[in-house]
């Protein structure tokens, strides 16, 4: 996201579920150990929602390298600790991409408190004004809560289709949708 852009879509303050109230704000350069602390959170048998990107410090490192791309948006739900509770991206290829893919990780302290929802609504609202427009995602079948979510907030299921094996990860191949939502 452009400095500019950064700027003008500066933190937001959002109240979760449970009353506490987060910050949701781009991610920035100096997150990058806070990020590789997250990622370093996400349950082994959660990762398989998340592929083909590895949840790993290097790439912790070298998203938050990337924070001022002009190509992607990304954002981080940080909790009233200075953690990261959550993180939501999209991204594109070039300067008049008809489409952006979308991805979001929640921290399991932060599951089931709003905080995807709140990470997905000002992710979308900025996606309207700079990004491509249409956003796609995949979800598993097998994550039902995600799919339901994403519903919730427009998406819709364009064809179902199977996700790759990642015999490196220990994953086998399995039943996902692809899903797209007109942004503008």
């Amino acid at each position: 996201m452009r400095l500019e852009d950064q700027q003008r879509f500066g933190p937001l303050q959002v109240p979760l579920a449970d009353g506490a109230v987060a910050t949701v704000r781009p991610l920035a350069a100096e997150d990058a150990e806070k990020l590789g602390d997250f990622y370093e959170a996400v349950p082994r048998e959660d990762f398989r929602f998340y592929r083909p990107y590895p949840l790993d410090r290097r790439r912790a490192r070298t998203n938050a390298e990337n924070a001022l791309s002009p190509f992607e948006v990304v954002l981080v739900l940080e909790t009233p600790h200075a953690a990261i509770g959550g993180y939501a991206w999209c991204r594109w290829d070039g300067e008049t991409p008809e489409k952006s893919v979308f991805g979001i990780c929640i921290h399991p302290d932060c599951q089931g408190r709003g905080a995807g929802k709140a990470l997905m609504s000002r992710l979308n609202e900025i996606a309207k004004v700079i990004g491509p427009p249409v956003m796609s995602l995949t979800v598993q079948k097998a994550n039902p809560r995600a799919f339901d979510l994403y519903r919730k907030l427009g998406f819709q299921v364009v064809r179902e289709q199977a996700q790759a094996a990642a015999p490196e990860y220990g994953f086998e191949a399995e039943p996902e949708y692809y899903m797209e939502r007109r942004m503008r």
